[in-house]
């Protein structure tokens, strides 16, 4: 898959959790490139207005679809009417997860397990079926696990986000092994701290430290959304093609940086 390639660009794409923020500037990005895209949420009315615009922008075929990443037969149908719809899936963005913010003496079991199944199980559904999917049409495709800096680094008080992030980005190295035989590529993009919706709400209700985080970056200021969708959009193309099971990082350095 290319999205420089004209062709190529006819590839149908599902990105979940595409209704705002990192996942509706990863769908807008493959739409603008030419390709079919799949906004998927956990109701089609959320995605639905992404899907309209994107539409309307890049005069591409969309639609919106309703999978609930943590229920299995959920991503069986919704994957299967997309496939309906737009053709063989050939890219995968597994976006969709929620965060979590609780000291572990407090984090409640049900949190923990909420968490645990979109961030965690959700990426295992639809990589499993996508990848089934792929593998049934000889479709060489590409699965973009979107992981977390937290992945790699512990943060005081998300003992359930950490936790899941670090699994995706192992599991994206298992899920690479096994689907190499049949050219199907797995990677993570592990971003930062991304300026979104979110975000800002949290800068806005002074829960977040805006002039800390970027003190704490070492280029200074936020990511967007756009920074996360042109790594998505890289990894997943035939520019990449020698690039499985690894997880890219963009954080404007975070990671990088040791000194405290």
């Amino acid at each position: 898959m290319s999205s420089s390639d004209s062709s190529a660009a006819t590839e149908p794409v599902v990105v979940t959790g595409a209704s705002r923020g990192i996942g509706a500037a990863i769908a807008a990005r493959f739409a603008a490139d030419g390709h079919p895209v799949a906004c998927a949420a956990t109701t089609k009315a959320n995605a639905q207005a992404v899907a309209d615009e994107i539409a309307t922008s890049a005069g591409v075929p969309t639609m919106a679809v309703e999978i609930r990443v943590e229920d299995h037969a959920s991503v069986v149908a919704g994957l299967a009417a997309v496939e309906a719809e737009l053709g063989p899936i050939a890219v995968l963005v597994n976006n969709a997860g929620i965060g979590g913010v609780d000291s572990l003496l407090d984090y409640s079991p049900e949190d923990f397990g909420s968490v645990i199944d979109i961030n965690l199980k959700g990426v295992f559904h639809c990589a499993q079926v996508a990848g089934q999917l792929m593998v049934a049409s000889s479709t060489a495709g590409s699965i973009v696990n979107i992981g977390s800096i937290a992945g790699t680094n512990a943060f005081p008080k998300r003992v359930a986000y950490c936790a899941s992030k670090a699994a995706v980005h192992q599991m994206t190295k298992v899920m690479s092994l096994d689907l190499a035989d049949h050219g199907i590529r797995v990677n993570a993009v592990a971003p930062g701290y991304i300026r979104t919706d979110l975000i800002q709400e949290l800068v806005d209700s002074g829960k977040l430290d805006e002039s800390t985080i970027e003190g704490r970056v070492p280029l200074g200021e936020f990511g967007l959304g756009d920074d996360i969708a042109s790594a998505v959009a890289w990894v997943a193309s035939s520019e990449a093609r020698y690039v499985t099971g690894e997880t890219i990082a963009v954080d404007g350095g975070w990671l990088a940086y040791g000194h405290v």
